[in-house]
This record gives C-alpha cells, sequence and structure tokens, in this order.
C-alpha cells in the first residue's frame, strides 16, 4: 500500500498546512499513483515547497504549473482535446510540494513536514478515483491538484519504507535524505539539521535485529 504512515498518530490541527499540492511533472505517469504501488505520491513523504507562488485574483495555471503538467491533469480529468468541444480546467491547488532533499536552511528544498495522506489517481483495480469519491476516502487520499495535508510537528507511527537507516534505536535522531533518499527519514550526522527523533520501536520483523516493522517517532521541522 503506499503509505508510510501507520494508523497511529497525535499532532494538533494547528500543525497542519492545508495550502499545497502534491507536483505533478511534465511526464509523470498518473496511472503509476495507486495503492498498489509506491513512491512520491505515498503518505509519510518528506516534502519542500517547490512553488510558493500564491495565486492571483482570477486562479488558473498561467504560470503557476508547467504546460506538461497542465496536459498531464486535464488529461486525467478527462479533456477530449477535439475542436470547437469546450471543457472545463482541472481544478488545481496551484502552490506545490514535491519530495524534500535536504532540511537546510534556505532554498526550495527547505523540508517542511510530511505528507499525511496519499496522492491517488486511481485504485488498486485502476478505477479513476475522481469518479470514485467513496473509494478515495475510504484509502485515504487526495487527487493529484488537490491540496494534501503536511504535518510539521507532532507523534507518529512510521513503518520502514519512511525511514533509510541501519541500528535505528530509541533515541536515535532524525534527518532529511539527501541525493537518492529524497522524502525519507534517515539516521542524523554531524552537523545535519535534525527533524525528529525515534522514541519507540516495534518489535523485529526480519532475520536482523536491527529489522523493525514500526518506529514512533517525534517530529518537528
Amino acid at each position: 500500500m503506499a503509505t508510510r504512515l501507520e494508523p497511529y498518530r497525535d499532532y494538533s490541527e494547528h500543525d497542519v498546512i492545508n495550502l499545497f499540492s502534491l507536483e505533478v511533472g511534465d511526464t509523470q505517469d498518473l496511472s503509476a499513483w495507486q495503492p498498489a504501488k509506491s513512491g512520491d505520491f505515498d503518505a509519510g513523504v518528506i516534502v519542500a515547497v517547490s512553488n510558493g507562488k500564491l495565486p492571483g485574483d482570477i486562479p488558473g495555471f498561467s504560470d503557476q504549473t508547467s504546460a506538461g503538467a497542465n496536459t498531464t491533469l486535464r488529461n486525467y480529468l478527462g479533456n477530449s482535446g477535439q475542436p470547437h468541444v469546450g471543457f472545463n480546467a482541472y481544478p488545481v491547488v496551484e502552490t506545490t510540494v514535491k519530495p524534500a532533499s535536504t532540511a537546510g536552511t534556505g532554498g526550495t528544498h527547505k523540508a517542511v513536514g510530511i505528507t499525511l495522506r496519499q496522492t491517488l489517481a486511481y485504485d488498486e483495480n485502476n478505477e479513476n478515483l475522481l469518479r470514485y469519491p467513496l473509494k478515495r476516502d475510504e484509502l485515504q487520499a487526495v487527487l493529484p491538484g488537490q491540496a494534501v495535508p503536511i504535518l510539521t510537528r507532532g507523534l507518529v507511527l512510521l513503518n520502514s519504507k519512511a525511514i533509510d537507516g541501519t541500528s535505528v534505536t530509541v533515541g536515535t535522531s532524525l534527518a532529511v535524505g539527501g541525493a537518492g533518499k529524497e522524502g525519507k527519514f534517515v539516521t542524523a550526522t554531524t552537523g545535519s539539521t535534525i527533524v525528529g527523533e525515534v522514541i519507540g520501536v516495534g518489535p523485529t520483523v526480519g532475520s536482523s535485529a536491527n529489522d523493525r516493522g514500526v518506529y514512533l517517532c517525534r517530529i518537528s521541522f
């Protein structure tokens, strides 16, 4: 299932941002955004602001997103592309986030929090969730272009997909992964910005004593 978050979480709604959607790339294949798969669209991904320009009085794509992303979203809506046929533009939250690569100061890659919901386009049976709102709610998901809630501080239960590291135990400090580990927590090293701490670990689930199923983490971005 496309989530790095387990059901338990404890946080204040004041620490949740609901102003950004997940960035859709120019050549993004939305057919991969489904619960049977895993990727940047998962819940529990560390994200950074990729477009923080607020929309004007008349919301629209304008210069907020690229032409390629516009086409991807319009095709998902079902744009026929035929001449003399009107269409409604795909509704989208124009401020966007993408997987973060550092929690350092400044720049567009500074981590702001983790996603609390998946961003899915289809379900595990390839049913379009745009036309299946009940299933979308059951999956605790939002559609591409919709605002995804981002948690900035609180307690969360993460599984091994969220943390890229070994010997993660109680007291381990967490930082944001770098190249190749974007959107994931890693074991903090000297000089890295600490954004979380492991305060509880689950039982061993593999052959290694370090292979834990879940990690209870306190995060603060």
